[in-house]
C-alpha cells in the first residue's frame, strides 16, 4: 500500500519523484475545480439564499469557493505549463500549443452565446426572433469581435437577461452573459511570462530568478491589499488580480522547477491543510494559505488515485466556460424551482453535454495541429535560439508525432 501510495503512506519524496507526468489525478482535480465555480455562481445565478453559501464565512470573507477553485486552476496550469515549456522545440512551438488550448474553444464559445444563447434569451423577452441582429448597442456581432482577444470589453447582449436572478443582484455585479470568461486573459498573460522567462533561458539556467520573482509578486499581493493603490502606476500589474493570480501561477512554475528539491508526503500535506485552515480563521490567506494549498494541489495530484478520470477526455475547459452561461439559461426558465440542488444538478448535466461536444468537435481537433513543425532548435535560451530567428520562423511543415510532447 505505501508503495502505491507514497505520498499518503511511507517517508517523503521529492515532487518529482513522486509525481508521475503521464498518471496523476491532475484532470479529476481540474474537473473538479470547475464543478465547484459551477456551484459557487450557482447561488447568486440562481437567485438562492447567498448566506447559505459556508465559504464565504469559513474564510471569513478572504476568499470564495469559486475563487479557490480559480488558484487550483492556475497552481495547476503553472506546473504544467511550465513543464510544457521545458518539452517544446521552440518558443514559437510552446506559444502555438497555448494558443490552441485557449482559443478555438473560446471563439467557438463566444459564437454560441452570440448565435444561440443569445437568440433563445431574446425570444424569451421579446417572444419572437426579428431584431435581435439589430440589437444596440451591445450587438450580438460586437460580443465576437470585440471580446475575440479573451480582454472581455463587452458582456451583456442588447441589455437582455432582465428577467435573470443575477440582473438584480445585491452586489451591484454587471449584467453578463457569461461572467467566467475574464480568468482566460490574465491565464494567457502567465502564458506569455512562461515564454519570456523561457526564451531568456532563466527557465534553463537560474531557477533562483523564478523563484525570487514569486516573492515579489508574493510581496506586492500583500502590499496592495494594505493600500489598494500602491500599483496603479506600475503597468501590467495595476490591476490587483494581475497580481494574485500571476503570483498563484508562479507558485505552479516554482513547485515545477524545484520539484527535485520540494518534499511531498502525507505529513506536509497535513501540515499544509493546517496552516491553509489556521490562514482562514486567522486572516492570513494571502500571507501563508496559498503557499500552502499549492502545495495540496499537488499532493493530492499524487495521492487520489483518481487518474483515468480524464480517460474519454478533458473536459475541464468546456465545463467551465459554458456553465455560467448554462446557468444564466437555466434561471431564465425558471429553473431555480426545483431548489439549489436540483439546479445545481440539472446545469451541471447540461453543461457537460456542451463541455464533451466542446472537447470532441473543437479542443481535441484543434490540438492535432500541435504537432505542425515551427521550428527545430529547443528553447533553451541559449546563444543558437537567441539568434535564430529564421530557425523559430521556418515555414510550417508537418513533424513526427512526438509522445514526450503534451
Amino acid at each position: 500500500m505505501a508503495e502505491r501510495f507514497p505520498a499518503l503512506f511511507g517517508k517523503s519524496r521529492p515532487l518529482g519523484e513522486a509525481l508521475d507526468p503521464g498518471k496523476n489525478s491532475f484532470g479529476f482535480l481540474r474537473l473538479f475545480f470547475a464543478f465547484l465555480v459551477l456551484v459557487d455562481h450557482a447561488f447568486i445565478l440562481g437567485g438562492f439564499d447567498v448566506t447559505r453559501n459556508p465559504f464565504p464565512t469559513l474564510t471569513k470573507g478572504q476568499e470564495t469557493l469559486g475563487g479557490m477553485a480559480v488558484a487550483g486552476f492556475f497552481v495547476i496550469s503553472g506546473y504544467l505549463v511550465t513543464r510544457s515549456y521545458t518539452q517544446s522545440r521552440t518558443t514559437v512551438r510552446y506559444l502555438w500549443k497555448r494558443v490552441l488550448r485557449i482559443f478555438p474553444a473560446f471563439l467557438v464559445c463566444l459564437v454560441m452565446t452570440s448565435a444561440f444563447f443569445g437568440v433563445i434569451a431574446y425570444h424569451r423577452q421579446y417572444g419572437g426572433f426579428s431584431g435581435y441582429l439589430s440589437l444596440s448597442p451591445d450587438s450580438p456581432w460586437g460580443y465576437i469581435y470585440r471580446n475575440a482577444f479573451l480582454t472581455m470589453h463587452q458582456w451583456n447582449i442588447g441589455n437582455l437577461l432582465q428577467a435573470t436572478p443575477y440582473q438584480h443582484n445585491p452586489y451591484g455585479f454587471a449584467q453578463a452573459f457569461d461572467g467566467s470568461l475574464w480568468t482566460l486573459i490574465y491565464e494567457f498573460k502567465c502564458y506569455l511570462g512562461v515564454a519570456i522567462l523561457g526564451f531568456a533561458g532563466i527557465l534553463w539556467r537560474s531557477r533562483l530568478v523564478v523563484l525570487v520573482i514569486c516573492i515579489g509578486l508574493w510581496a506586492m499581493q500583500i502590499k496592495d491589499h494594505q493600500v489598494p493603490t500602491a500599483f496603479h502606476s506600475v503597468p501590467l500589474f495595476w490591476d490587483p488580480s494581475m497580481v494574485t493570480l500571476s503570483f498563484i501561477f508562479s507558485l505552479g512554475m516554482v513547485l515545477f522547477l524545484y520539484r527535485d528539491v520540494i518534499p511531498i508526503s502525507g505529513t506536509g500535506a497535513l501540515v499544509a491543510i493546517l496552516v491553509l485552515l489556521a490562514s482562514y480563521r486567522g486572516g492570513t490567506y494571502i500571507i501563508v494559505g496559498q503557499v500552502a494549498f499549492a502545495y495540496l494541489c499537488m499532493w493530492f495530484a499524487i495521492a487520489l488515485p483518481l487518474s483515468k478520470v480524464d480517460r474519454f477526455g478533458d473536459f475541464s475547459y468546456g465545463l467551465y466556460i459554458y456553465a455560467f452561461i448554462i446557468e444564466q439559461m437555466l434561471a431564465l426558465y425558471g429553473f431555480r424551482r426545483l431548489g439549489f440542488i436540483g439546479y445545481v444538478l440539472c446545469a451541471t448535466a447540461t453543461t457537460l453535454v456542451f463541455a464533451v461536444a466542446s472537447w470532441y468537435a473543437i479542443e481535441k481537433p484543434f490540438m492535432k495541429f500541435k504537432r505542425l513543425r515551427l521550428g527545430e532548435a529547443p528553447p533553451t535560451g541559449s546563444r543558437e535560439e537567441l539568434r535564430g530567428w529564421r530557425r523559430l520562423w521556418n515555414p510550417v511543415r508537418f513533424a513526427e508525432p512526438s509522445s514526450s510532447a503534451p
